[in-house]
């Protein structure tokens, strides 16, 4: 697009895309020789050599990739500059144009002077116009408001370093627990480290830094904690289902015991999900709670998550048990009944919140006089037995829902010896017979 400049001559805009001479300085036609001005040593090259003035930007090849720099003035009058690396030119291109529009307009991100806090703070409420589940911001809302903003707000964002990433994720596996008993877990630690890395990345993203400190950050080391030892035994996963023999739900705890099954997903379960004919269900659909706020019905958790899940024939006879009833109550209710076909469901047709299943849970393990755990301990405590019992690992994978078997093998590998050990001796009777 031609402009005037102050003496009334015809010029051409800088942000003018389709001119050779683009917002993004060096970055014309293939066809053009090196500029012979700008020698560099190795792979490093100005891909074109159209001269742009100060402060335009230039994208330069660096070996094999295509590094884009801009710069501008911020709010206190200094000159900042803009780095990122991209795989091709074009990806660059578009770097270097969004960022100059944002420079024309006055939208530039600018962090000299903001702070971790201040950016965390923005950066949370531009979760609400992403794609991001719920449950995922309210994960990413906890970690930054309970433990980041705490202890890195008041570091101004571009003083923030790996080094300083790495003393704060080391002070929250020793000292992290906000009731002042200990460190935080593995899991937990992670969870602040993913958090960390997804905000700065946006704020590399939109030029704020010139890298991600986290990225660079080592994490702590930390012992790895066995999941298995806060679970049943087989003989106490009997125990259990023999206790709720005459509950009202007691075909869903032995569907609980008996696949494996996530809370949520159990929660989650249609009759049209069980094909009780064929012996087995379906995991289609999930029920979450977000913040304390109201069930969310969502999605399964991952692809693999989305799986057939085989049962057993008293499982089944139990829970073909179950379905009468519920249509004995469901004729009882008559209008009041809620729409859906809940398999955890309430006299009245609803779903059970997940939590509510879950208590109910503990308070039925305490009146069996077993050890206390969660549903989600009941679910280490399904693959702990197959596994114990030599089943195949790939079908505890299958099972489960894992995305892969080697989160299996981690998750479960303290029960891994002994099925080695088992193994050897089977084999050495087939030997000896």
């Amino acid at each position: 697009m031609d402009q005037l400049d102050q003496l009334g001559r015809t010029t051409r805009s800088p942000l003018d895309v389709g001119d050779k001479s683009t917002a993004t300085g060096n970055v014309g036609t293939d066809n053009h020789a090196p500029d012979p001005g700008n020698p560099l040593k190795g792979d490093d090259r100005i891909v074109s050599d159209n001269r742009r003035s100060k402060g335009t930007g230039t994208i330069r090849k660096r070996h094999g990739r295509y590094q884009a720099t801009y710069s501008f003035v911020d709010g206190a009058g200094a000159r900042q500059r803009r780095s990122q690396v991209f795989d091709t030119k074009t990806a660059a291109r578009s770097w270097i144009n969004e960022r100059l529009a944002e420079v024309a307009t006055r939208q530039v991100a600018d962090a000299a002077g903001l702070t971790v806090g201040q950016y965390f703070s923005d950066w949370l409420g531009s979760l609400g116009m992403s794609q991001l589940e719920a449950a995922t911001v309210s994960w990413y809302r906890s970690a930054a408001t309970r433990h980041i903003m705490p202890a890195l707000g008041s570091v101004k964002l571009a003083k923030l370093s790996p080094v300083m990433i790495e003393s704060f994720l080391a002070e929250k596996a020793e000292n992290g627990r906000l009731d002042g008993k200990g460190g935080l877990g593995s899991a937990s630690v992670r969870r602040l480290q993913v958090t960390l890395r997804k905000a700065l990345e946006a704020a590399v993203r939109k030029g704020m830094l010139a890298r991600n400190p986290a990225d660079l950050a080592d994490s702590p080391r930390m012992p790895r904690r066995d999941v298995t030892v806060d679970v049943w035994t087989a003989a106490e996963l009997v125990r259990f289902i023999e206790a709720t023999q005459t509950d009202r739900l007691a075909a869903v705890w032995r569907l609980a015991a008996m696949s494996g099954l996530r809370r949520s997903e159990l929660v989650g379960l249609q009759w049209p999900d069980i094909d009780l004919d064929r012996g087995w269900l379906s995991v289609r659909r999930s029920v979450v709670i977000v913040d304390g706020g109201p069930p969310i019905v969502k999605p399964p958790k991952t692809a693999k998550s989305r799986r057939t899940v085989e049962l057993d024939r008293r499982t089944l006879s139990a829970l073909r048990e179950w379905r009468r009833t519920q249509l004995e109550e469901r004729l009882r209710a008559g209008d009041a009944w809620k729409p859906g076909e809940w398999v955890v469901a309430d006299e009245l047709g609803a779903y059970l919140r997940p939590d509510r299943l879950g208590k109910r849970f503990v308070a039925l393990s305490k009146a069996a006089g077993l050890r206390t755990i969660t549903i989600r301990q009941l679910r280490h405590s399904h693959a702990t037995a197959l596994l114990a019992a030599g089943e195949s690992p790939k079908v505890v994978q299958e099972r489960l829902g894992h995305s892969s078997i080697s989160v299996t093998l981690d998750v479960y590998s303290a029960v891994l010896p002994n099925m080695q050990r088992e193994a050897v001796e089977r084999l050495a009777e087939a030997f000896d017979a």
